[in-house]
């Protein structure tokens, strides 16, 4: 019995898209209007300049994404965005703000997927819209919309990942400056420095500040450490009978972990090796986000695929006509990470629908989530064998016995 799911069916290339922008800043309405401009007809932009004449536009019409000033005059921006999230869950929201009012919003709860810095480069907002769009191609069937429409709480991008994001991608980057601003974070300097001086990484002395961990690491590996650590540190509260954090977080490590040796040992290039640790940590946040907005369908799911006989990721397209792995796919797309990293995380399971059929971060994800899997999450399901007509198309089966033995070998010297 073949018990693979159909492919996703993906948007067409000519699909129009829906944005409102809102917000009363006659400059930064002028820039965005003129810098948007070449997208149509492709995309298709409302303006709005308070909150009455933006709640007009969302009655009108759904949009695909809304980018509201959060000092947006006649209701604060956060409080729109919390009517829209209630409204129609699946529209991506951006919110702007200055350098300065972002210290004061992240004190609050804001229903952004992002902020963005006013004022707000056309150029970014582009590539950030762009992006998300392409992570809801990836997951764009009926199914999956419905699994969406049901998420009323997706987690905010870390404001400490996107500190040190705006640090590391500034004209003068400096790692040691990044690295004093993981110290200002208590929970993640004593995280990452546990994790920089654990077996992986074989350094020969205790590393002792995070900005010297931030010079050893190097700036993708620290950011993949920060916004992973981060992500899970939102969900430390879930108490699930069938579903632990701490457990996903082992196997999601030892994934990461191994999906970076992977790359090292065919030597795929810095970028696939950056882009599979960042995917094997965060490749199953779809599962968090389950956790959080569904505990009860989700500890079902758990039982069920143990009574079926199922990987979990089978039992919820019985259940879901869709799975975990697309849900964290479409979060990270949303929240802009790179589409290498979006696919790998959407297609760990089945990565002969990906539309990228080469050695990437998405091999290595799949490889050391099946043939490298010591941690499975949740326990006690049968365990998902690798793809071989995906490795097989590859011409990259007689590769595996040594994948195998690199594995192995791998999880030795770490414990």
């Amino acid at each position: 019995m073949d018990r693979t799911p159909p492919a996703a069916e993906t948007l067409s290339s000519t699909a129009r898209r829906h944005i409102l922008f809102a917000s009363a800043d006659a400059p930064e309405v002028a820039q965005a209007r003129s810098g948007l401009e070449d997208m149509r007809p492709k995309w298709e932009v409302e303006f709005a300049s308070d909150a009455a004449s933006a709640r007009v536009a969302v009655g009108q019409k759904l949009f695909d994404a809304a980018v509201v000033d959060l000092l947006l005059p006649g209701s604060d921006g956060p409080s729109f965005l919390k009517e829209l999230m209630e409204q129609t869950p699946e529209t991506l929201r951006i919110g702007l703000t200055t350098a300065l009012e972002r210290r004061a919003v992240e004190q609050v709860s804001v229903a952004a997927h992002q902020l963005l810095s006013k004022p707000c480069d056309p150029n970014v907002l582009k590539a950030v819209l762009a992006r998300a769009f392409a992570a809801q191609d990836f997951v764009s069937h009926d199914d999956f919309r419905k699994l969406v429409a049901g998420i009323t709480s997706l987690p905010m991008l870390p404001p400490a990942y996107m500190e040190l994001m705006q640090e590391l991608e500034s004209e003068e980057p400096s790692l040691e400056r990044a690295g004093q601003l993981v110290a200002k974070d208590m929970g993640l300097s004593a995280k990452i420095l546990q994790l920089v001086n654990s077996a992986f990484f074989g350094l020969g002395r205790p590393i002792s500040h995070p900005s010297e961990a931030a010079m050893f690491l190097g700036s993708e590996t620290l950011k993949a450490l920060a916004l992973s650590v981060q992500v899970f540190s939102q969900f430390n509260q879930l108490k699930l009978v069938e579903f632990s954090v701490e457990n996903l977080w082992k196997h999601s490590w030892t994934t990461g972990v191994l999906a970076r040796r992977l790359c090292e040992f065919e030597e795929a290039g810095r970028a696939a090796t950056d882009e599979a640790f960042i995917s094997g940590l965060l490749h199953d946040v779809g599962k968090l986000v389950l956790a959080a907005n569904h505990p009860t369908q989700l500890e079902e799911a758990i039982r069920q695929a143990r009574q079926n006989n199922l990987a979990l990721w089978e039992q919820e397209y019985r259940m879901y006509g869709a799975s975990h792995a697309e849900l964290g796919g479409y979060l990270l797309g949303i929240w802009g990470l790179p589409s290498g990293v979006v696919e790998a995380v959407a297609f760990h399971h089945r990565p002969g629908q990906a539309r990228r059929q080469t050695f990437c971060a998405l091999t290595a994800v799949h490889a050391a989530n099946t043939v490298g899997n010591v941690h499975p999450s949740p326990p006690n399901l049968p365990h998902q064998l690798v793809d071989m007509n995906y490795l097989r198309s590859l011409g990259l089966v007689e590769r595996l016995p040594g994948w195998k033995q690199l594995f192995t070998d791998s999880l030795e010297k770490r414990n």
